[in-house]
């Protein structure tokens, strides 16, 4: 039977990676005091780390119930490095903590949700 972490995580993922570069933009654009020392290659960089992170997390997603991957472990990779960003950009600590709880109810309910199936079935 097919999990739903892929469709439920994986778009909180994808949300990510937006998130990581318009906060890319944001620091370059704005002149972030935190930001002056980095250039923007730097800044890219950094964002773009997270965003194949991110990219590989929901693609080692599980796809069956029952199945053991480890894209839920590295999905909360991603969401320290997006916590850690806030130190570039402060804005994102705010932005982390919300998708912080959007991944930890996500990865709850998917949970929930391929326990009922299972039981079910």
């Amino acid at each position: 039977m097919k999990s739903k972490f892929p469709v439920l995580c994986g778009s909180i993922l994808i949300c990510e990676l937006f998130i990581v570069y318009f906060a890319v933009l944001t620091a370059y654009g704005l002149e972030v005091k935190a930001a002056e020392s980095l250039s923007l290659g730097q800044l890219l960089l950094g964002a773009s780390v997270i965003a194949v992170l991110a990219i590989v997390s929901a693609v080692l997603l599980p796809r069956r119930i029952g199945q053991k991957r480890p894209g839920v472990t590295l999905g909360w990779v991603v969401q320290i490095l997006l916590l850690a960003s806030g130190f570039i950009v402060t804005s994102m600590f705010f932005v982390a903590a919300i998708f912080i709880a959007m991944w930890a109810a996500t990865v709850y309910w998917s949970a929930r949700i391929d326990r009922e199936v299972a039981e079910r079935a």
